[in-house]
């Protein structure tokens, strides 16, 4: 606040900062007051003037749709959050794998697609219309969520992607793997939010999350 930029328009961030405090102020069971200075998420953006600077009742991350396949705008979001990858399933390094028919090649080969596949398909089903990915997502499985006319971010910071977890009452999944060795993803990890939408600020675009949950 006390510093050549801001020193001008003190009184306008200055009622910006109290609000922001405001907004993540808790208090704990011994009914002490607490206002966690790195729950408020700071964006910095080019082509716009410092008073245009606004206060988000929500949470806005640094990243784009996938595809342009996808809509802008989401209302009455479950949200999913991931930690792995949702590309072209293969195996791990060392892994060897003896065919004797050349045949069965093209068979591994789709098997691995049908697994990607799946892993999509079980996350749409759960009723997830807005993926967050803090990996990578190709374009093969982006075809099945844009198919699906869901909204799915890739490459979502792992910081972030906790705090949104954490606001929408969600949980992060790391592996769909459950206690059989079948693949499941449980609804119950879905978080919620009532407006998730693309918005050009400046001179890029974030994902804006409004109306959480928690």
């Amino acid at each position: 606040m006390s510093s050549k930029l801001l020193g001008a328009e003190s009184d306008f961030f200055a009622d910006m900062v109290v609000k922001a405090m405001m907004g993540v102020k808790k208090t704990n069971k011994q009914g002490q007051v607490k206002c966690n200075v790195n729950s408020v998420h700071l964006l910095k953006t080019h082509g716009m003037s410092g008073r245009e600077s606004q206060l988000v009742n929500g949470y806005a991350i640094e990243a784009t749709r996938s595809s342009q396949g996808m809509p802008k705008i989401m209302k009455n979001c479950k949200v999913a959050c991931v930690d792995f990858n949702l590309n072209k399933f293969r195996l791990q390094m060392g892994v060897q794998v003896l065919v004797q028919d050349p045949d069965k090649l093209d068979q591994i080969r789709q098997r691995e697609m049908d697994i990607c596949k799946e892993r999509c398909q079980k996350i749409i089903a759960a009723g997830a219309n807005v993926i967050l990915c803090s990996r990578g997502i190709d374009d093969f499985a982006l075809k099945y969520f844009v198919e699906a006319g869901v909204i799915a971010v890739r490459r979502v910071d792992k910081a972030c992607l906790r705090r949104i977890a954490s606001n929408t009452g969600g949980r992060i999944v790391t592996s769909l793997a459950d206690f059989e060795g079948d693949e499941t993803y449980d609804a119950e990890n879905l978080g919620e939010c009532d407006l998730c939408e693309e918005r050009r600020v400046g001179d890029w675009e974030y994902m804006f999350f409004e109306g959480m949950k928690h």
